[in-house]
């Protein structure tokens, strides 16, 4: 296998675990095989036979009907059976093959970081699990089992031919390798580009049209529908133009497999007829032979178009190694050695690049005290999100260090930094399933009464009321039934019902009027006393009841203080912010 096709072997090598199974179908494939092959030259010689031997009455007395007719019986129950068996095995060895190699994709994205995956979206790895994965399955079925039966067949062939003919037989079987190795070798040279570009429209088509299908309502809201639908259209037509391209390739290499059959058998049969003319060949072979390359090219007239999709194999299993070779995931020691003392947080010189040659955190350095509430405030883009997946451990920085009690956060174990943080994101995730399940993420032990009071508070009483069945009813796929302020104020519920020490909310109130925000900060005071708080925003409503406050500016820090002091600080950013809502 060259190059080209190296993306192939991981697959490859994953038959192994399978090989029994696999092989089996292998093998039963070519009892059909064999079996069609002696079904179909038994009767051409027993009709050749049986005309021969009615001649006169002698011979057709003496003529034996009943061994034959056995044999013709038995190839066509072998076939039968061998085919049926073939299916089940070759089926469920490939089932057994995809799901390994689903599981085996699936916990590698598992516990890559949600910055390691920003490069795919949630439709581009669904693609790749199911789509991408599902074209994998024509290279044992349509590739690899039927290349290795065609070879056994030819083989076959002329050995059944050579018994009776040895240089017919020779021959024959190197036509047919010619024939078998031609088709199959064209149809790949001329169908990989086609195939490929298949492969990736098809993808990429896949993965528009989920997104599109997420984002409905407000492509019609804002009209754009039609727009997008066209984008659609258009990428369905450049896919069907591949599609057709290929069927025509497909159907030019039918005809050259027929031609090739033609050539084939008209040169075996004038040769049995010369061979029965001058040598001792029995006449009766000649039809045998015929027949016998008939059926064998029955197995080389499936290979062109297996192997003119193997592009498309090829580009799916790119796509499945680009997720395999994605950066490795960040590892957490199985136990944490030693216990942080407290929840203060000390961030030294954190320097963090996620766009090449442009730093998000810039030698930042921070202290947050156990127990203090501190706002962190600052434009869009300047570094707040990031610094939560730093303290989450979802990035990796690359110069400074952050610690949690006094102890390094790399060397706490996975487990015990998420009981660590509480964190509410600017992208809340609902689960598909109750309401109630989806707060019980946050505290497991809570009871309604807990859950509703809560969201009662944060402004979410009347829309509990609304569901038909409250707190057992669930939610639309991505949330799509609450809007963006209701998404937002569940994720900071299911924040604060967590008895973590740290809690961390990351733009808990966009998108809120200013009397609801009010009502939300008040609700984040009441439940975080006692507890250290890290409110990222660029709003200005409730700060004053904050300890500290924070401000950010491209990755770095610009200011840090009490309300008060930064108040009295006329010279200070956030003094010229006051009487704004919007930083």
């Amino acid at each position: 296998m060259n190059h080209r096709h190296a993306s192939l072997r991981p697959y490859l090598r994953q038959m192994k675990s399978h090989a029994l199974l696999l092989g089996l179908g292998v093998l039963l494939n070519l009892v059909a095989v064999a079996s069609t092959i002696g079904l179909i030259s038994l009767s051409g010689w027993f009709l050749s036979a049986s005309a021969l031997a009615g001649v006169t009455a002698a011979t057709a007395h003496s003529f034996n009907f009943f061994l034959p007719s056995a044999g013709v019986r038995f190839f066509a129950i072998t076939r039968t059976a061998g085919r049926y068996g073939e299916r089940i095995t070759t089926h469920e060895g490939t089932f057994r093959l995809l799901s390994r190699l689903r599981r085996s994709l699936f916990n590698t994205i598992e516990p890559l970081s949600p910055t390691q995956l920003q490069r795919y979206g949630s439709s581009d790895l669904l693609t790749r699990l199911s789509n991408d994965i599902d074209a994998l399955d024509g290279l044992y079925i349509r590739v690899i089992t039927p290349s290795l039966v065609a070879l056994l067949a030819i083989i076959g062939c002329g050995v059944v031919i050579g018994i009776f003919a040895p240089a017919i037989g020779m021959a024959a079987a190197i036509a047919m390798l010619a024939s078998g190795l031609a088709g199959p070798w064209i149809a790949m040279k001329k169908g990989a580009t086609p195939s490929r570009e298949w492969q990736r429209l098809d993808t990429e088509g896949r993965v528009y049209l989920l997104e599109r299908l997420a984002g409905l309502p407000e492509l019609l809201l804002y009209g754009q529908w039609s727009r997008e639908r066209e984008t659609l259209l258009s990428h369905a037509r450049q896919r069907d133009q591949r599609e057709m391209t290929l069927a025509r390739l497909w159907g030019a290499s039918q005809l050259l497999n027929q031609c090739l059959l033609g050539l084939t058998i008209t040169g075996v049969l004038a040769a049995a007829a010369w061979y029965a003319r001058y040598h001792e060949l029995d006449p009766t072979l000649i039809a045998l032979m015929g027949l016998t390359i008939l059926a064998g090219f029955e197995a080389i007239a499936l290979l062109p178009r297996a192997w003119q999709e193997l592009g498309k194999m090829r580009r799916a299993a790119a796509r499945i190694d680009e997720i395999r070779h994605t950066a490795d995931p960040i590892h957490f020691p199985e136990t944490t050695g030693t216990q942080p003392v407290d929840s203060r947080l000390d961030i030294n010189e954190l320097s963090i690049t996620l766009t090449p040659g442009i730093r998000t955190l810039n030698a930042l350095s921070l202290t947050l005290e156990a127990g203090v509430h501190l706002a962190l405030l600052g434009p869009s883009g300047s570094g707040k999100t990031t610094l939560v997946n730093a303290l989450t451990r979802f990035v990796i920085p690359e110069s400074g260090h952050i610690r949690l009690g006094n102890v390094a956060l790399e060397t706490l174990s996975e487990k015990d930094l998420r009981n660590s943080m509480a964190v509410a994101p600017q992208d809340v995730h609902l689960f598909m399933t109750s309401y109630r399940e989806n707060l019980r993420i946050g505290a497991p032990a809570a009871d309604d009464h807990t859950f509703i009071s809560l969201l009662e508070e944060l402004g979410l009483g009347s829309w509990l009321s609304e569901q038909p069945e409250g707190l057992d009813s669930w939610p639309d796929e991505g949330g799509s039934s609450l809007s963006g302020g209701q998404l937002r104020r569940f994720g900071v519920a299911r924040a604060l019902l967590s008895p973590a020490p740290i809690v961390i909310l990351d733009e808990p109130t966009e998108g809120l009027d200013v009397e609801s925000e009010r009502q939300v900060m008040a609700t984040i005071y009441r439940h975080t006393q006692g507890r250290t708080l890290l409110l990222i925003t660029h709003r200005m409503t409730g700060l004053d009841q904050m300890d500290r406050i924070a401000i950010m500016q491209a990755g770095s820090l610009l200011e840090e203080g009490t309300p008060s002091a930064l108040m009295a600080d006329t010279s200070s950013r956030f003094h010229t912010l006051q009487g704004r809502v919007v930083l």
